[in-house]
């Protein structure tokens, strides 16, 4: 991964008041993704659809017929309810790449769910009993 895409991410992360984080490269191939608590940057360095069009809580992105001319904005952020549109999907089925970030906030409200749910769910067997 290259050394300015983690500084990026370090450098957001730490402005939004994150010290510590998780990232992952992933492949998305749908065309729906529910981001909260994390942060998805388009990283893909193939060809990107003409008539791409990437929507989040925070970004619209419009540009992807010039994406392979970008060096730094490129490199798109989102977070939230994303959706990616392909009007060409024959050609150009949706296969991107991105970046995932997870603040450790939202890795620690992620193990408080599973342990909610899983206390409830040993509440439930002992009133069954």
């Amino acid at each position: 991964m290259d050394s300015f895409l983690i500084a990026y991410i370090s450098q957001r992360m730490k402005e939004m008041g994150f010290d510590d984080f998780s990232f992952e490269p992933i492949r998305v191939k749908e065309d729906q993704i529910n981001a909260g608590n994390e942060y998805y940057y388009l990283v893909a360095a193939s060809i990107i659809s003409p008539s791409l069009i990437i929507r989040s809580d925070t970004n619209i992105f419009t540009e992807a017929a010039d994406y392979n001319k970008f060096n730094f904005y490129g490199l798109q952020e989102f977070t939230g309810m994303i959706t990616l549109t392909e009007t060409d999907p024959v050609n150009f089925p949706i296969d991107y790449e991105f970046i995932r970030v997870v603040p450790r906030v939202a890795l620690i409200e992620e193990k408080q769910k599973v342990v909610y749910h899983y206390l409830q769910n040993i509440e439930k067997i002992n009133n069954a009993k």
